[in-house]
């Protein structure tokens, strides 16, 4: 009995002296939607109308608050592509210092991203 007791105390201070599992590293994916991620805004110049278009951490896309229904279908440093639940991709450009150009393909359109950005904060 006392052998159990002692085997049991040295497995609590073993398992106790353990330290915290450290969270896992971004995925490559998850470190290019950091680059995506924010509150943007473009100018529809037919309309002369500003939209707002917001990127979801998780890369959600939303325009002056709707959601976009689809999925992202391709990230690299250089564009984001979005295929709409219409089959038409919005292609989001950008460069290090950030998100530059949105192209809808539904419009045939590709818009300039206003720097800097109304209401970003």
């Amino acid at each position: 009995m006392a052998h159990s007791l002692h085997l049991l105390t040295a497995l609590k201070h073993r398992f106790a002296r353990r330290p915290a599992p450290q969270p896992a590293p971004p995925s490559p994916v998850q470190q290019l939607a950091h680059q995506y991620t924010g509150k943007y805004a473009f100018l529809d110049e037919q309309t002369n109308k500003t939209h707002q278009l917001i990127v979801g951490p998780s890369l959600e896309i939303q325009i002056d608050g709707r959601t976009l229904p689809g999925q992202v279908t391709g990230i690299t440093l250089e564009r984001l592509t979005f295929l709409d639940h219409y089959g038409y991709q919005l292609i989001i450009a950008t460069t290090a210092a950030g998100p530059t150009t949105v192209y809808d393909e539904a419009e045939d359109t590709t818009y300039q991203i206003i720097q800097p950005t109304p209401d970003a904060q």
